[in-house]
């Protein structure tokens, strides 16, 4: 090999490696898509068919995917995006920890609150006219200071369980795309988790967080 070709060959490599990876979150409503909504499962499949990613990164654990243990996901998955993937050419990638944390609940007068602040989220939702509303915006906003605020009810291993989860999600993201550099990746989580992915996700290298649309 010439040293040309070897100086081409290394610049090629420094490339690939830096190349940008196009990366969007999408917020989903788990049990909150029963609700009369406009953003409900049809508008979901709708958004992610048009966006068409190469790779779908969803909040499902190693297990579940590895034994196809799809029962009790919430609706959004069991009965939208993952059929969607099976008739098109979309790539699922499981993103989860091993262990999915419980919903943050708590007794008396907390639970009380919790029960109270999950109907604001109804009431909040029910009025969005797309999911680009739920996921970004004012909209986005409110709902992330509820969820926030339903977390620091249910207590310190409440919050703690949820930022753990968080962060494994935004590593396995980020795995995904410095093993496939340049693909469009859209990552479909519950919308608690939107802001705080988007966030941790800009501070990681070769990774371009674009909304869905622009993906």
């Amino acid at each position: 090999m010439s040293a040309n070709t070897s100086r081409a060959t290394a610049r090629d490599a420094r490339v690939e490696s830096t190349e940008s990876t196009p990366v969007a979150v999408l917020g989903t409503l788990a049990e909150f898509h029963h609700e009369p909504i406009p953003y409900d499962l049809s508008a979901l499949v709708r958004l992610v068919g048009e966006c068409n990613p190469e790779l779908l990164c969803l909040d499902l654990t190693p297990d579940q995917w590895r034994h196809r243990d799809f029962e009790d996901l919430p609706p959004e998955y069991r009965d939208a995006l993952l059929p969607l993937a099976e008739q098109t050419d979309i790539v699922v990638v499981p993103v989860a920890g091993d262990w999915p944390p419980a919903e943050p609940a708590a007794i008396g007068w907390r639970g009380t609150c919790i029960g109270i602040l999950r109907h604001c989220l109804i009431l909040l939702q029910r009025g969005a006219p797309n999911p680009e509303a739920i996921s970004e915006g004012p909209r986005h906003l409110g709902a992330d200071l509820l969820y926030g605020a339903i977390t620091w009810l249910a207590g310190r291993d409440a919050r703690r369980a949820w930022c753990s989860h968080t962060e494994k999600i935004v590593d396995r993201v980020h795995e995904v795309a410095r093993r496939d550099p340049g693909s469009r990746v859209l990552v479909a989580v519950n919308v608690r988790h939107c802001h705080h992915v988007r966030r941790a996700l800009r501070k990681r290298p070769a990774i371009n967080v674009a909304s869905v649309r622009d993906l």
